[in-house]
């Protein structure tokens, strides 16, 4: 039976002229010596233009990602004149994400929770191919359960009145 355990860490990217770009890599990945899988998710929180973006710039940040279908798909998920704290919610599992300052020159702050699940599975292989041996104990049970079989294919409780 697999067991998992989960872990959250504070997340946090600054976009600006100098770092325009963030790619976050949230693909599952898995230890096959020690059989875990972890699981990444990610949830952003918020987005805030600091006190050092130029006055009357327009900030936009848009997110890439690959969606439905393995389509690749871009949109702006943030955009601000000027100083300003935007909560938002974008929850992303098991994929790449990149962030993109597409206007201005920021600096962005954008914040949020990474999450991770670890899941460890046995390394039991009879029971995943199925080669577990029936209990002698669980065989005799199963044969009692039954009762006496008669010659006709009926059993001893099963009599048929004429």
């Amino acid at each position: 039976m697999a067991t998992s355990s989960e872990k959250s860490y504070f997340w946090a990217i600054t976009l600006d002229a100098d770092h325009k770009e963030y790619k976050w890599d949230g693909l599952s990945t898995e230890n096959t010596d020690d059989m875990i899988i972890v699981n990444h998710t990610l949830a952003v929180r918020q987005a805030v233009v600091g006190p050092g973006c130029k006055e009357g710039e327009l900030q936009v940040v848009e997110m890439e990602a690959v969606g439905y279908n393995n389509k690749k798909m871009k949109a702006p998920v943030f955009a601000s004149l000027g100083v300003c704290t935007v909560p938002t919610e974008l929850l992303l599992t098991d994929q790449v994400v990149t962030f993109r300052l597409t206007h201005g020159s920021g600096p962005v702050y954008i914040s949020g929770t990474h999450a991770t699940e670890n899941t460890v599975h046995p390394d039991d292989e009879d029971e995943e191919d199925g080669l577990l041996e029936p209990e002698e104990d669980d065989i005799e049970e199963e044969e009692e359960d039954m009762g006496p079989v008669r010659r006709n294919g009926s059993t001893a409780g099963n009599k048929r009145h004429r």
